[in-house]
């Protein structure tokens, strides 16, 4: 029996069927759109955070312009671009949403002030965790020493704004009158020289001593992992501590054994070489550990010494001792083991690159939770450009530590908006990204032996006193053409 249609010009949006598929045709579109770049980055980058990835681990879920992902992508941009403004990052958002079709937001940056501090630190944390893989992951056999992989660890500080809650967290100097410093965020880094990028940042008040947090970043050490850093992380524990995790060190002999330090003691291997055996000290008052945390430490290790001569910044001949627990003379020659030492200065030079390159030495927030996501953000945003780096290298054929870091982040910032038009055009964007590539692989560092470089400022500063009381107590006493300031 064949049915007979009927009712055949009824409308369909009576029903609401029409209507709710058209809704769901836009929630689509609109969940397309959020997932998409926020601008180039996000093409740039979708090798490492797609955006299946980041709709992952978004722990909101809610597709709006001032949702965890676009605030991501506009905070990237601020960083990438020299610790850019706010405002610029509104602007990141407003012409997203113009070229889309959708509702611009207003121009007030507090709407997205109030966003980046709704975006949670385990979601910059996968973040970091999925990048730092994919740097690991593109290690070659060049990239380490010896079948080690050579990491450092270093401390340095950021400036934060005078706020009541930073200045509680982190307190400014105690040679400074309240009211006219501000507060030093102290950090220690573990930096993968192998790659060139940041694995872990801890922070601390300029008081404690680098020590204690460093103890913290030997539990992300890996078997055949060389760690090397100065004298100051030169201590029992924190050699032990990385002898358990199957790691090995490479340091200057704290000063204290330096001063302390018999040369005809120990194991004689070569004329510049010894191997002595150290015994666990009592528990620095300084240090974090518990007392039986410090008892879990072998009772005895043993260490090679190793001493050669060097010439000091002032010309002058000075005597350099090392100490590792690389005990293999034969395997780890001594003199080579003398010429890596000289590579943990790399990590100076990448604390210049994510300080003073990217302008992160100052940090214009106010709570030092958001300091810590800044922190975050800056470690992501400085590993992207290494991962672009060391792609260059591995197509140019050439070591990582010769691309340059500036260079770099220039080709990127400079060319990431013309990757738009490759969103969701795979094959397109592929051919690009290789095009990119080989700029950056003529991004070198220009090297210049012998070149003298005296740390002195040649630009004169402005002429005006320092602080020695709160601002708004100062009144301004101009005579003749300078000006002095006096406590009111």
């Amino acid at each position: 029996m064949t049915k007979q249609a009927y009712l055949t010009d009824f409308p369909l949006h009576i029903l609401a069927s029409s209507k709710r598929r058209f809704q769901a045709t836009i929630r689509a579109s609109r969940a397309a759109l959020m997932r998409s770049s926020l601008s180039g980055y996000g093409v740039l980058f979708d090798d490492i955070l797609p955006g299946s990835f980041l709709s992952s681990i978004d722990p909101t879920q809610r597709q709006r312009c001032y949702g965890h992902i676009p605030v991501f992508w506009a905070w990237l941009a601020q960083i990438l671009e020299e610790n850019s403004s706010c405002q610029r990052a509104v602007c990141h958002i407003q012409n997203w949403s113009r070229t889309n079709g959708l509702a611009v937001p207003s121009s007030d940056t507090s709407s997205y002030c109030r966003a980046r501090i709704r975006v949670e630190i385990p979601f910059l944390q996968r973040i970091h965790e999925k990048i730092t893989a994919k740097l690991s992951a593109g290690i070659r056999e060049e990239d380490l020493w010896n079948g080690l992989t050579l990491k450092a660890v270093d401390g340095s500080s950021v400036h934060l704004m005078d706020t009541e809650e930073n200045q509680r967290a982190y307190p400014q100097s105690s040679s400074q009158k309240k009211g006219c410093g501000s507060p030093f965020l102290g950090m220690v880094g573990l930096l993968n020289l192998s790659h060139g990028g940041w694995e872990h940042i801890t922070t601390s008040p300029m008081s404690v001593h680098e020590i204690n947090p460093a103890v913290e970043l030997t539990r992300t050490l890996h078997a055949n992992d060389l760690l090397m850093g100065d004298r100051a992380f030169g201590s029992y524990g924190l050699i032990a501590r990385c002898a358990q995790r199957g790691a090995h060190v490479l340091m200057r002999l704290h000063q204290a054994r330096e001063n302390a330090l018999d040369w005809n003691h120990g194991e004689r291997v070569s004329r510049h070489e010894r191997i002595v055996e150290w015994r666990r000290p009592y528990k620095p008052a300084g240090s974090d550990a518990r007392k039986d945390q410090w008892s879990e430490l072998p009772e005895t290790m043993k260490v090679r010494l190793i001493k050669l001569s060097y010439q000091g910044r002032g010309g002058r001949k000075a005597t350099l001792i090392l100490v590792t627990t690389l005990l293999d003379h034969r395997k780890f020659n001594g003199i080579e083991l003398a010429d890596l030492y000289a590579r943990r200065w790399d990590i100076e030079l990448k604390l210049r690159d994510l300080k003073t390159t990217m302008n992160m030495e100052f940090f214009a927030i106010k709570s030092p939770g958001m300091a810590h996501k800044t922190l975050l953000m800056s470690m992501i945003a400085n590993n992207l450009i290494r991962h672009m780096m060391q792609s260059a290298a591995r197509k140019a054929g050439k070591p990582v530590w010769q691309m340059s870091f500036k260079g770099t982040l220039d080709l990127v910032s400079s060319s990431q908006e013309s990757f738009r038009q490759y969103a969701g055009k795979p094959t397109k964007r592929r051919t690009e990204i290789g095009r990119l590539l080989e700029i950056a692989a003529t991004k070198l560092i220009n090297l210049r032996p012998f070149r003298n470089e005296p740390r002195a400022v040649k630009r004169r500063p402005k002429n005006h006193p320092l602080l020695n009381a709160p601002r708004h107590e100062y009144e301004e006493v101009f005579h003749r053409s300078r000006y002095y300031r006096k406590s009111a």
